[in-house]
């Protein structure tokens, strides 16, 4: 039922009614027809693979032929034959791009805006104090007021009766859950956010945009993380990465792309009370109201809950970070920005060494008969484990990243890149005998991270952005030689709105028919009769929705105007860039055109045929230009102390995700090249053994040559 009054952005979510059938929305499912075609053939692979790797125990695998050890095929071309564009990094081309075959590729109308902007682009600066200097008594004041709401939050902690564990809700707040050693950071932000709220007390500071602003420093009144230092530190110059990311920008050693770190703000966060969001209680109106419960109401009448008696579905806020300063509330980034492998190998050294068995370089993995699988997880309290579980010997995975057991396909990926690194350790082993485990592993970790960020830039960017964009942006990579563009100014750390809006527009590519959360309960039932008892599940779009409010973003007009595309002042304007019926039901939920979200209005727009609107396509885009540009270990570089050889970066081009898949799973005989794209007559499943590997002899050492004496 449409709701009769209209909502703002600040308004709690009280039912799906941005959830509507229109005929935009018929349109882009069937533009998105063909990535979810392609995505369902490859998870249902993957799925059937996993469940026959974990029963078939008597298949042999020799790892010292996992690797070729004689020169294969080239890698398969780029579509086209392109060569890249030689410019400077940040310059992009106007109009049309002409390939040298002659292929003339024409910028869509609607992003040839995206071609006037100079990238990465440009942030804006955190928006100052609102309110006069406090007093050094005011600021005694607030602290200890944010140290008190500190203790009352911890208490709340212990009192609180923690959610049924087979339902969707846990499962969901488990996979995302805050690491032990993120706690106390997470804590100090807590009571400084409150501190803050008190200094702005009695104050107007709904300002827009900023609200509060970047107050006074802290002056260690908490827990100070590193971060917060402007102490130098010396950086050793590595030829591999730090497993957190410190020293990677040497300017910003601490702070760029480093793990457990405030996510990037392009803009300045906007909360409801221009300090912080509104903290509601939790779905359970028995419990003790927590503050960083925000959960998500629903609607009595609920075309969909209504039939499981469900009003409330729950929502746990992000981490908040602390900033080292009073102001807004920030949220936490607990892995690395860049694309490191970490989801293999962990983001903190602790955690990779858990992971290492110290022995050739390679990773612990669970032997059963000849087939491995990722190493069993036996600690109670790593969001996964179930004491009734354990009981019985079954226990999660461990891997570099705790959501890999989210569920089935995600497990399923971490355990084809553990297996890809003990296979690439071993051939180094065997051409490298020389070398201790150390070296092996460390020259293993940085193939594995050369070889995702070639797939990244060759494969899935060009299935999202298209490869007119990734030209016109300088975004692609070379087919031969290094390529410098490596610049210290740019900051690769993940954006905000990125992790919490933007990138997961990948949401909508799932099949409505996915249940990655099973076995829900029921939640606040007062009378179940004639109520369905069985499954429900959660609704990730509304969860998207709230996550960006939780996090302060910006209203959607703001973030176009960012990307240099027009900014529109009313739903008039939106006639242009919206489907009428999109419109329309928009026009019934949000006030204002200002109170759309971004995640609503950048899904909303007509995106002309390709799979992103011009929103999406620039955020994405700018979000990766800079972790290349800002990433001081891209692959093709040249720097002496970290590049690969030219033969070696060749060896690495030759990678392909249809390569890593079909050499690290026991029973798949064929695939298609290009994972990303359907099966057709230019992209045909072929026998894996046709497909290109990269050859590890070009890591051989030549051994020192025996002189005699005359």
């Amino acid at each position: 039922m449409m709701q009769a009054s209209s909502s703002s952005e600040r308004t709690p979510l009280v039912q799906p009614t941005y959830v509507f059938e229109s005929s935009l929305a018929r349109r882009y499912q069937k533009r998105l027809h063909h990535m979810q075609c392609v995505m369902c053939v490859f998870i249902i692979a993957i799925l059937m693979v996993a469940l026959l790797v974990t029963v078939s125990y008597n298949l042999s695998q020799d790892t010292d032929d996992d690797i070729t050890t004689e020169p294969s095929e080239p890698a398969l071309p780029i579509p086209g034959n392109l060569t890249l564009l030689k410019m400077s990094p940040g310059m992009v081309p106007s109009g049309n791009l002409t390939a040298p075959n002659g292929t003339l590729m024409a910028v869509p109308p609607a992003l040839q805006p995206l071609l006037d902007l100079k990238w990465p682009l440009k942030e804006q600066p955190p928006a100052a104090w609102a309110n006069e200097a406090p007093s050094k008594a005011q600021i005694a004041s607030a602290l200890l007021e944010g140290k008190a709401a500190l203790k009352e939050k911890t208490k709340a902690e212990w009192l609180r009766r923690p959610l049924d564990m087979d339902t969707p809700a846990n499962r969901a707040q488990r996979a995302a859950a805050t690491s032990a050693d993120v706690k106390p950071l997470a804590d100090s932000a807590y009571a400084a956010e409150i501190a803050t709220k008190a200094l702005m007390n009695g104050t107007d500071i709904s300002l827009r945009p900023g609200g509060s602003g970047q107050g006074p420093s802290l002056n260690g009144s908490f827990p100070v993380p590193a971060y917060c230092s402007t102490t130098p530190i010396p950086c050793a110059l590595s030829r591999y990465r730090t497993t957190d990311g410190t020293c990677n920008n040497l300017d910003y050693p601490l702070r760029w792309g480093v793990s457990k770190t405030p996510f990037r703000r392009v803009l300045p966060a906007d909360y409801g009370d221009g300090q912080n969001g509104t903290a509601l209680s939790c779905c359970d109106p028995n419990q003790i109201p927590h503050p960083e419960c925000f959960p998500v109401r629903l609607d009595e009448e609920d075309p969909f809950y209504q039939d499981y008696n469900i009003t409330c579905m729950e929502f746990v806020r992000s981490a908040p970070a602390p900033t080292c300063h009073f102001g807004p509330r920030e949220q936490l980034n607990q892995a690395t920005a860049f694309i490191d492998a970490s989801t293999v190998y962990g983001f903190a050294e602790a955690r990779s060494a858990s992971l290492r068995s110290f022995v050739g370089g390679q990773l612990r993995m669970l032997k059963i008969g000849a087939t491995q699988l990722l190493p069993p997880s036996t600690d109670p309290n790593d969001s996964c484990n179930t004491a009734e579980m354990n009981a019985k010997g079954r226990y999660c995975f461990e891997s570099g990243d705790d959501r890999a057991n989210e569920n089935l396909h995600l497990t399923t990926m971490h355990l084809i890149w553990a297996r890809q690194h003990n296979r690439v350790a071993a051939a180094l082993r065997k051409y490298n005998p020389m070398w201790d485990d150390d070296t092996v592993y460390q020259e293993a970790r940085k193939i594995l991270g050369a070889q995702m960020q070639h797939i990244t830039y060759t494969e899935f960017l060009p299935s999202i952005l298209g490869w007119d964009v990734m030209w016109a942006l300088n975004m692609t990579v070379e087919e031969e030689g290094y390529s410098n563009v490596y610049d210290p100014t740019v900051d690769p750390s993940i954006a905000n709105h990125f992790a919490s809006a933007v990138f997961r527009f990948a949401h909508t590519l799932l099949p409505l028919s996915n249940h990655l959360f099973e076995k829900p309960v029921m939640a606040n039932t007062s009378d179940t009769e004639n109520k369905k008892p069985g499954p429900c599940g959660l609704d990730l779009v509304s969860l998207n929705i709230q996550r960006g409010r939780d996090h302060g973003l910006p209203p959607y007009p703001q973030w176009r105007e960012h990307c240099g595309l027009s900014r529109p002042k009313n739903f008039t304007d939106l006639q242009a860039i919206f489907d009428e019926s999109s419109l329309s039901r928009i026009c019934k939920i949000y006030n204002s055109v200002d109170d759309i979200d971004l995640y609503t209005g950048a899904l909303a727009e007509d995106p002309k045929g390709r799979l992103l609107g011009p929103t999406l396509t620039c955020l994405i885009a700018d979000q990766f230009y800079r972790l290349k540009v800002g990433d001081r270990f891209w692959y093709e570089s040249s720097d002496a102390t970290i590049a690969f050889t030219l033969e070696q970066l060749t060896e690495i081009r030759k990678t392909t995700l249809a390569g890593v898949i079909c050499a690290n799973e026991d029973l798949l005989d064929q695939a298609q090249p290009r994972v990303m794209e359907a099966v057709s007559a230019t992209n045909p499943l072929v026998d894996c053994k046709e497909l290109p590997q990269p050859n590890l002899r070009a890591w051989a050492k030549p051994k020192p040559s025996k002189t005699s004496k005359s």
